[in-house]
């Protein structure tokens, strides 16, 4: 394996357009690298007069731009692509859940390393990544991304908090203490349909308490909104096939999940809901009255059947909102220039309106909104000085970018990951002419391939929901909720 370049030279990145993001777009512009930092950002000749002694890179026919910040993902589901294509919502995480069972840590972590070396060569620098285990953090240092890993909780058994929470914050602690620098840690409640209303509020209460940040799948679909809502539809068959008809988790609340985590205190700043497809514009409403920023993933919502996020009405009222490429097990890539695409067509489809959302406007939201939904703005999403060289270079000299007059309407429109030939993170090249520097590429690859069997195995055998213990109801909670103990209807 190669090892990461660490920059130890004053460096000059030039390329024929220079895309800062907070800034119009330069022409023969350059940016100059100082250890992890930029240090300028201007015309190319300017910097290299003003800067003789450092070392320059010419990209040529390329944007220069900020890394993307993908603001929700799952790198350890790298080699479930593919495998439940064409199944709804409730049926493909039922499914998804029994098939993970078939993986050990080792086979995460070669999972999420795919996932990993695919976010570099993409363009992706900065990752919100929600995951139970610590493979992912593991892959992500390995790989030298920056971001965030929101440990994942699970838990409707109130009797059980006391334990959970002493679970988490064993974990908590191991993965602060294996995380590099890069890499903070978050907590993930996972669902309002796999997490009590008390937890919850315990873990809200425990994140202002330590200054940790949050996120959950909110709203995601009508499955989680008839259940949250009426106690009916999918996934109260699902629960009620696995315990019996009488051990119900929740009891309706008549309303949008959304307003359900509302009457709990679990909305702030710090908080980050993922998804918000099934949100009204009274939703939309509490969650910009709270600070609460939102994860857009439009391809995953649109693949599994979800529906389409109000991001017309969440930017219209001030919601802050990044795009996440969420996993490969629903929307099979990582390709950020994907990801915008598709939002500017579903949306401006939707509205039937073309000035709902710009090619400007979405490298903003995969850039520095994206940073600004998860409370980066100030360290990545643009090139300014001060800010960490977190930057990519996308190669515009192919066919389809003739004529680059307008660098955002090129990289929206036409652009997609093959055409990223270069990725910094903090100064260290991890990416460089289309060849992984921080990974070795085909170790990965093998390691990939090797896990893909065991789980087209799995899904082989036909291995349904309740056919063993490791299935959907025991990834919820290992123990059931019985009638009439605390916390019984939640």
């Amino acid at each position: 394996m190669e090892h990461v370049s660490e920059q130890t030279q004053d460096v000059i990145y030039c390329a024929e357009l220079v895309l800062p993001v907070t800034a119009a777009p330069l022409r023969e512009g350059a940016v100059l690298v100082h250890g992890e930092h930029v240090a300028a950002v201007g015309p190319a000749l300017d910097l290299a007069a003003a800067n003789p002694q450092a070392d320059v890179v010419d990209f040529g026919a390329a944007v220069l731009m900020p890394g993307f910040v993908n603001a929700h993902c799952h790198l350890e589901y790298a080699t479930f692509r593919g495998i439940f294509d064409d199944e709804e919502f409730g049926d493909w995480i039922v499914r998804l859940v029994d098939a993970k069972a078939a993986l050990s840590p080792s086979d995460y972590l070669h999972s999420a390393l795919l996932g990993a070396a695919e976010c570099v060569s993409s363009g992706i620098t900065t990752i919100a990544d929600t995951a139970f285990g610590g493979e992912t953090l593991l892959a992500a240092a390995q790989a030298g991304l920056r971001g965030r890993l929101y440990l994942e909780v699970f838990g409707i058994d109130d009797t059980r908090l006391d334990e959970t929470m002493a679970e988490l914050q064993a974990r908590l602690e191991g993965a602060r203490a294996a995380a590099p620098p890069q890499i903070e840690i978050g907590i993930a409640p996972h669902a309002p349909y796999t997490v009590s209303s008390r937890l919850y509020q315990t873990i809200a209460g425990y994140a202002r308490e330590h200054g940790l940040k949050v996120a959950s799948h909110v709203a995601e679909s009508r499955e989680e909104l008839t259940y949250i809502r009426s106690g009916s539809g999918k996934f109260a068959h699902d629960f009620r096939e696995k315990v019996g008809w009488e051990r119900m988790l929740v009891q309706p609340y008549g309303v949008s999940p959304i307003k359900y985590l509302q009457q709990w205190g679990v909305f702030d700043r710090d908080f980050l809901a993922v998804h918000c497809v099934q949100a009204s514009s009274d939703d939309i409403r509490i969650l910009a009255g709270k600070g609460a920023a939102v994860a857009h993933c439009p391809k995953s919502n649109a693949k599994l059947g979800c529906g389409v996020a109000p991001l017309a009405e969440m930017l219209r009222q001030g919601v802050r909102v990044g795009f996440g490429t969420d996993s490969p097990a629903s929307s099979n890539i990582m390709d950020m220039f994907d990801e915008m695409r598709t939002a500017l067509f579903l949306h401006r489809a939707i509205e039937r309106d073309v000035g709902v959302l710009s090619a400007q406007k979405c490298v903003y939201i995969a850039t520095l909104g994206a940073a600004d939904a998860l409370g980066m703005a100030d360290r990545v999403g643009s090139l300014e000085v001060g800010k960490y060289a977190d930057l990519i270079a996308v190669d515009t000299s192919r066919s389809h970018f003739a004529p680059v007059e307008n660098p955002y309407s090129a990289l929206v429109y036409g652009a997609n990951q093959d055409d990223v030939t270069f990725t910094c993170v903090g100064g260290r090249v991890l990416y460089q002419d289309r060849v992984l520097r921080s990974l070795d590429a085909e170790a990965v690859r093998q390691g990939g391939i090797t896990v893909r069997r065991k789980l087209h195995a799995r899904v082989q055998d036909g291995v349904r929901v309740g056919d063993d213990q490791s299935g959907w109801w025991h990834t919820i909670d290992r123990s059931v909720t019985t009638p009439g103990a605390p916390g019984a209807d939640r």
